[in-house]
């Protein structure tokens, strides 16, 4: 697909603006697209940047990788040459670093996973499920942990005014107050 020229200036300014948000030269942003198996220079990220339109094809082989070194989602540049507003499509703040080791992404995770389970309880699901959910979860993380240690955070599980701090938190507060770490 061939896209307007104007809109290669909005991706290209995107692009650099991005890079510059993340602190990144354009030899480093070549770098971590070379750390993650692509090829781009930072000659053609430049040419990105400026907004050079393609002179063969719909999209230059440099694009792909160069963004997603930058951390953005596969279809990204799509939208934004397609004409909406970048910083609608890059507005997601939670996306990982593309350096970052998927289990660490994973433990990134657990936060908003746990506020996903009090938000439903507080809408009127089940406590229990709440629980029960909650152990699935700590279930997965157990699979994964290296080291065998819990990933299990009491602050990410609220209680009712009144209620106390229930006997399995006092205990993993404790633990982790001992753990050698």
């Amino acid at each position: 697909m061939k896209y307007a020229p104007e809109m290669w200036a909005v991706l290209g300014r995107a692009i650099r603006a991005d890079r510059e948000r993340q602190g990144l030269s354009l030899k480093q942003l070549s770098a971590r697209v070379a750390k993650l198996g692509g090829q781009a220079s930072d000659r053609s990220i430049g040419s990105l940047e400026r907004g050079v339109v393609p002179k063969r094809g719909d999209k230059p082989p440099t694009l792909e990788p160069t963004v997603a070194a930058l951390g953005w989602l596969p279809g990204w540049a799509d939208r934004i040459l397609a004409g909406e507003d970048p910083s609608v499509v890059l507005q997601r703040s939670e996306r990982p670093a593309p350096e970052e080791s998927p289990r660490a992404h994973l433990l990134e995770l657990v936060p908003t996973v746990y506020e996903f389970s009090r938000t439903a309880a507080g809408l009127g699901a089940p406590s229990g499920l709440r629980d029960e959910f909650d152990q699935l979860v700590q279930r997965i993380l157990s699979a994964v942990a290296p080291d065998g240690r819990s990933y299990a955070l009491a602050a990410y599980r609220p209680h009712a005014a009144g209620e106390g701090v229930p006997v399995d938190d006092v205990a993993r507060i404790n633990d982790a107050l001992n753990s050698n770490d």
